[in-house]
């Protein structure tokens, strides 16, 4: 059977746990498009370009390996293709063992037969009607649920529901194994019976029945089930074990005494059978491959705590993507652009990640002066920071701090950089503590304070080994050059200009930096008298410019400025003219002053 015709199948069959056959669109507005199987290129593709995703454990006993992982029964299309370490792992093993082989046919018409409505099933008008509305309002005709146990009926809708996220229950990663296992010959083997299972989903009684088809369409209609599963499945896709272990502390699903049982019955109630069979399997001297649900995986009664108790060396192989380099990510002069990058990065990302790349969207709003914007998306992550690091709590009190200081609110922004420094410190986060003392730098009241606190971050970032705090050298030389320039120790100043060119220069700015850098050198020479020595630096960026094709108005002010002190006002009148006409039509926030403008235009003449 080829590649395609497997995924077809699997396709056609979506996850037989819960959904049979094909439903057709329901009249909704909304509704997301059927998806559609890919073709054999496009399966070759996602399997080439495929990263490893989920939860892998590698478990030993009497000299063979086995393993185990984590998998999410509705995914994307690129989630369910295994990345390079989950396929050595497969490649490894002599057998597949899944919770089910959905892919069985005996297998499916025992489901078939065990989900079927009974005569007593039916529920209330009122509930029934509910009913109704949520499978339109999830692209269902409620005929095609009717020959189902309503719990049947919600759980399939409950797991549709995802579609609108781009989850699709065709998608599942347990199906792709199946599929993949059937191509490479290797025998896949259920865990469990489809009795064992229906036991374990099915209600126990038509009151259980009603309370669960009731409670569980107050949680779709409210939009919470939606969120939930979304949120289950990127922790599953950025490889977030440490949350998914916690999902008791968040997921609302053990308010009462009943839905707690439920979840006992559901998970652990069915670990120690699974990890009878997987041991059975493996002391049968076979290599296994045993593929379940993630949450089978979590505690100390999920399926690695119970493999352990039993004699198994178990270890952990993490398949967490390294988190992204978030300045890399940043184009400060387009705002906009980099909100796209960040949003494109919180598709894999785990929590804590997900919770700092959201401050630097925020961040893009607080620079397109979008404030109210920027501390809605702030609200959303602190709410959201109880068991977390340091980093992303770092990260929202300097965004916070940030955007009261662009809205021009400097006493608001202060005592959250003061906590950004304290906090950054203590956690050994060098790059985010030398941040937020430049920040504090930026919002004192006073030029010693301010260049204190410059000072000390300088300080800070020279002693870190960390590449990215040192490379606020630059930055904070310049910060500093500045302070001294307006306070008249030009001598001072120089130096420090010079330390920010350096620093540049070792980092590999970019020629742009670097020719700013090197103006700040030549004004301050201007600034100290030495004409000669500031016109031969800036002749120098006047002709890389020219060579570049490139052009920046401040380069021939200063010209004009130098050769205006040496008295050769002739000469620099054609400098004052091209530096009026460019820095007139600058429209970013270096644009100078109508004044200083007025004044180019006159000498110029």
């Amino acid at each position: 059977m080829s590649w395609l015709r497997f995924f077809r199948r699997g396709l056609a069959l979506l996850s037989l746990a819960l959904s049979f056959g094909a439903f057709a669109q329901a009249p909704a507005t909304d509704c997301p498009a059927p998806p559609a199987p890919p073709g054999a290129e496009e399966i070759r593709a996602g399997m080439a370009q495929a990263r490893d995703r989920g939860f892998l454990w590698r478990i030993q006993k009497d000299g063979l390996e086995s393993y185990l992982y984590g998998t999410v029964h509705v995914a994307r299309l690129p989630w369910m293709f295994p990345g390079p370490r989950v396929r050595e792992a497969l490649s490894a093993s002599a057998t597949v063992a899944l919770e089910l082989d959905l892919l069985d046919p005996d297998i499916q018409r025992r489901m078939a037969a065990g989900v079927a409505a009974r005569a007593g099933d039916a529920l209330p008008a009122s509930l029934q009607q509910r009913l109704a509305r949520r499978a339109r309002a999830e692209c269902v005709e409620p005929d095609q649920l009717s020959g189902m146990k309503p719990e049947f009926q919600i759980a399939t809708l409950s797991m549709l529901a995802g579609r609108r996220s781009g989850l699709e229950p065709g998608f599942g990663v347990d199906l792709f194994l199946s599929n993949l296992a059937r191509r490479e010959g290797k025998p896949v083997v259920s865990l469990e019976t489809v009795d064992e299972q229906l036991r374990a989903l099915a209600a126990r009684n038509r009151a259980e029945a009603m309370e669960l088809v009731g409670s569980t369409l107050d949680e779709l209609d409210s939009g919470r089930a939606q969120l939930m599963l979304a949120h289950i499945a990127q922790l599953w896709a950025a490889g977030d074990h440490a949350r998914l272990a916690r999902y008791e502390e968040w997921c609302e699903c053990q308010r009462t005494p009943a839905e707690a049982a439920a979840m006992r019955r559901l998970l652990e109630g069915r670990n120690p059978a699974l990890a009878t069979r997987i041991d059975a399997l493996h002391r049968g001297g076979k290599r296994v491959f045993a593929a379940v649900g993630s949450l089978h995986m979590t505690g100390p009664r999920g399926l690695p705590a119970l493999m352990a108790q039993r004699g198994y060396r178990v270890e952990r192989v993490v398949l967490e993507s390294p988190a992204p380099d978030l300045l890399a990510l940043w184009d400060f002069a387009d705002p906009a652009a980099s909100e796209a990058r960040f949003r494109e990065r919180l598709g894999d990302a785990s929590h804590e990640v997900g919770l700092s790349l959201r401050t630097q969207i925020a961040r893009t709003h607080s620079l397109r002066g979008q404030f109210a914007q920027a501390h809605q998306l702030l609200d959303g992550v602190d709410a959201e920071l109880a068991g977390t690091g340091a980093e992303p709590r770092v990260r929202s009190l300097l965004e916070r701090g940030r955007t009261w200081r662009s809205a021009r609110e400097p006493a608001k922004a202060r005592p959250l950089f003061l906590q950004a420094v304290q906090q950054a410190r203590a956690a050994g986060l060098d790059y985010l503590h030398v941040d937020a003392m430049h920040m504090v730098a930026l919002v004192e009241t006073t030029p010693d304070l301010q260049l204190d606190w410059n000072r000390r971050a300088l300080a800070a970032a020279r002693e870190s080994r960390d590449p990215q705090a040192q490379r606020w050298e630059a930055s904070l030389s310049h910060n500093i050059g500045y302070a001294l320039h307006e306070a008249g120790r030009h001598g001072e100043a120089l130096q420090a200009f010079r330390d920010a060119l350096a620093a540049r220069q070792r980092d590999g700015a970019a020629a742009s930096r670097q020719r700013e850098a090197r103006w700040m050198v030549a004004r301050e020479l201007r600034a100290l008298r030495r004409h000669d020595e500031a016109l031969g630096q800036l002749r120098e960026l006047e002709r890389e410019l020219a060579a570049a094709g490139a052009t920046d108005g401040f380069v021939p002010e200063e010209i004009a400025e130098n050769l205006l002190a040496l008295g050769q006002a002739d000469q620099a009148k054609p400098y004052f003219a091209q530096a009026h006409a460019l820095l007139s039509r600058d429209e970013s926030a270096d644009r100078p002053d109508d004044a200083r403008l007025a004044r180019l235009l006159e000498l110029s003449r």
